[in-house]
């Protein structure tokens, strides 16, 4: 652990076989052009030494490397990351996604609010694409995200969002039990434990390739959702509990006819979920449900 004064801001990147996906996270780093004192830690739980050598080319006053010895496995890797992190503020980045070099320009602002985390809107994508530059980042507006919004889904913006580290720390950071779900679940008890605020400027990108976890892990995620989209209906709607459970339904119907769209494979799981199609208004456009589940918040 470095001995220096703690940085306002952490980037924590759990890394794991991709140097050349790593550069462009951290290049996108290097290239913020807000004043800001943070720190960078690459967590590297693979077995490529083109890891440690792409984190070598960045300044070591702010990009540090940590090798996990032995290998911890993705949500163990990503709570290294928040462990290591010394910032008021703290992210976890994934080393496929990127910041747009106005992302900490955007969000400082809001910093000294009384927020529990801050993020950005998010573009996404097999490759980043390129955008205007916004004419005053720092000026853009922000919307709540609360604890109901995960009716629909994980939060979009995941990459993108900074939290306050002691308050990740004393969440107990990200649920090894959840698995694959371990993002989604601690996004929602990070919205029930404070205000979560998104700045309506894109900020930041996620990209949707090959290999990722969820092309991998997608027929047991159906039902590990829906699980989980029933305990927050439980806990959002406890006074309209079948509201709730159909809003959770709604949803994991929408999430399944786009699985059953992407993917060729048919398993029992996606057909259980695809049947939740029977319930009433389930040809309703998404959006005006979405819409609606954001008036009732």
């Amino acid at each position: 652990m470095s001995s220096a004064p703690p940085p306002l801001i952490t980037f924590g990147v759990p890394a794991y076989n991709r140097p050349a996906l790593l550069a462009e996270t951290l290049a996108s780093l290097a290239a913020q052009t807000a004043a800001v004192d943070y720190e960078v830690i690459v967590c590297d739980d693979g077995t490529l030494p083109e890891t440690a050598a792409t984190v070598a080319r960045f300044p070591s006053d702010k990009f540090s490397y940590h090798r996990n010895t032995p290998t911890l496995g993705p949500v163990r890797n990503w709570n290294e990351a928040l462990r290591r992190a010394r910032g008021t503020w703290v992210m976890v980045l994934h080393e496929d996604d990127t910041l747009y070099p106005w992302y900490l320009a955007a969000v400082l602002p809001h910093l000294g609010k009384n927020l529990a985390a801050i993020g950005t809107r998010t573009v996404s994508g097999a490759t980043m694409p390129a955008l205007p530059v916004p004419t005053s980042p720092a000026t853009a507006a922000t919307f709540a995200y609360p604890p109901r919004y995960f009716l629909k889904s994980a939060m979009t913006p995941f990459p993108g969002v900074l939290i306050r580290r002691e308050l990740a720390k004393k969440l107990g950071g990200f649920s090894e039990q959840a698995g694959p779900l371990a993002d989604y679940e601690f996004w929602y008890r990070l919205a029930c434990a404070g205000r979560i605020e998104v700045v309506r400027e894109v900020a930041a990108f996620y990209r949707v390739a090959d290999g990722q976890w969820t092309e991998r892990a997608w027929p047991t995620m159906i039902r590990q959702t829906h699980l989980l989209r029933l305990r927050i209906a439980g806990e959002q709607f406890p006074k309209s509990p079948r509201l709730g459970r159909w809003l959770a339904r709604f949803f994991t119907f929408r999430n399944a006819l786009s699985y059953a769209a992407r993917f060729p494979q048919k398993p029992a799981s996606l057909a259980r979920a695809l049947r939740l199609g029977a319930i009433p208004f389930a040809r309703l456009p998404s959006g005006w449900v979405w819409a609606a589940l954001k008036r009732l918040s």
